[in-house]
Order: structure tokens, then C-alpha cells, then sequence
């Protein structure tokens, strides 16, 4: 059975995309810092028969991301990467704390590039696989009052396109889905609505690196 390995799974986007691939018939690896939202995620998926496992992880524990995502690779068929952290920090530039900035930078982006470089040699060996970040419409258009949103979604959809042109040879597939509103349920930016454009680019083959999400 193919593996979809979400991290960053909270109760709102990131248990919903991690919802839609076991729906589209994968298992799925959740992953979060969380060991009480992971019990109750596993109970929710159990309930649903989603094929899951649960992984208490995190990513600015570098070695202790690599080693999880290797235990997953060696053990899993890995075919979607998502990779769904973002820090919020709600100030405005000059008021920002330049070590939540570096944190946050740490965790949305380093963190992104170090799973992508651990589990490419598994995905290429088995010939295939997704790689999908989740960006912002921030990136593109700067929020000042969340600067460490603006400035890592920034990187993280310059990383999106250096990881695709880099890997255009490979059998590898990098994409970001970049969301420009608010998420919230009952809307036209409700995690689940999105979580299935995360599954359609996979469907589709991500036939372009970005998909930008509108509603």
C-alpha cells in the first residue's frame, strides 16, 4: 500500500489533506509535535477506516525528523511528501523578534528542504512520488503584520520551483498549492475543499508547480 506522509498535522488543513489521500486509497503517515491531537486524530481515523500511522515529531529537531522519515521510508512505499508547518507570528517587521523569525524560518523551510532531501533517494528508488508544500498567497503578496508567514511562504514556493527544475529529470514531482484567503470551515477556503485540490494535483500529475487556490 502507497504512503502519504503529512507533516504538520493539526485540526484544521492538515488532518483534512491527510483525510482526503487515505480517502483517494493511501495509507497515511501522520506527523505532529502533538502526542494528544495524534491520539485523537488515530481514534478519528480508526472510526473511519483510514489506514494510518501516527508520529510524534518535531521538525525543528532536525535529527529527529530524519531519523523518523528514514524509519517511515524503509518500512512504507513513500508516494506524497506534504508538507504542511508554518509558524504564525502576528507583529509587524520592526516590532518582530528576529529569533522568531529565524525559529520560524527553521521550521517552515529548513525543515521542508531536509525532508525532501531524506526521503528522495527512497522515492526515486521506487520510481516515483509527489512532493506538495503548502504555500500562501502571502509570498506573493506580503502581510505585514505576519512577517514570518510572508517571508517563509516566500521560500518555501522559491524551494517549490528551485526542488522542481532541479528534479525535472527525475521521476519525482514537486508542486505548492498556494492559498490566498482565510481557512475556515463553511467557506469557500474549508480545509476539506482545499485538502482536495492537494489530492487532484497528485491525481493529476502536478502539471504545473504551482496550483494556485482561489475558492
Amino acid at each position: 500500500m502507497q504512503t502519504a506522509i503529512i507533516i504538520g498535522v493539526g485540526p484544521g488543513l492538515g488532518i483534512a489533506i491527510a483525510e482526503a489521500f487515505g480517502h483517494a486509497g493511501l495509507h497515511v503517515a501522520l506527523m505532529s509535535r502533538s502526542e494528544k491531537n495524534l491520539r485523537l486524530f488515530s481514534e478519528e481515523f480508526t472510526d473511519k477506516g483510514i489506514a494510518h500511522s501516527v508520529h510524534a515529531v518535531d521538525v525543528s529537531d532536525f535529527s529527529a525528523l530524519r531519523q523518523e522519515l528514514r524509519r517511515i521510508a524503509q518500512q512504507q512505499a513513500v508516494e506524497v511528501l506534504v508538507y504542511n508547518v508554518v509558524k504564525r507570528v502576528f507583529n509587524t517587521p520592526l516590532e518582530l523578534d528576529v529569533e522568531q523569525m529565524v525559529e520560524a524560518y527553521r521550521i517552515d523551510v529548513a525543515a521542508a528542504l531536509l525532508s525532501v532531501q531524506t526521503l528522495q533517494p527512497f522515492m526515486e528508488e521506487r520510481e516515483g512520488g509527489t512532493i506538495l508544500f503548502t504555500g500562501s498567497g502571502a509570498a506573493l503578496h506580503p502581510w505585514t503584520e505576519a512577517p514570518t508567514i510572508s517571508i517563509a511562504k516566500a521560500g518555501i514556493r522559491s524551494l517549490a520551483y528551485m526542488l522542481a527544475d532541479e528534479m525535472s529529470e527525475s521521476p519525482l514531482r514537486v508542486g505548492t498549492v498556494t492559498i490566498f484567503g482565510m481557512i475556515k470551515q463553511g467557506t469557500d477556503f474549508d480545509p476539506a475543499k482545499i485538502a482536495a485540490a492537494y489530492v487532484q494535483h497528485w491525481q493529476n500529475g502536478v502539471p504545473e508547480v504551482e496550483l494556485q487556490y482561489k475558492g
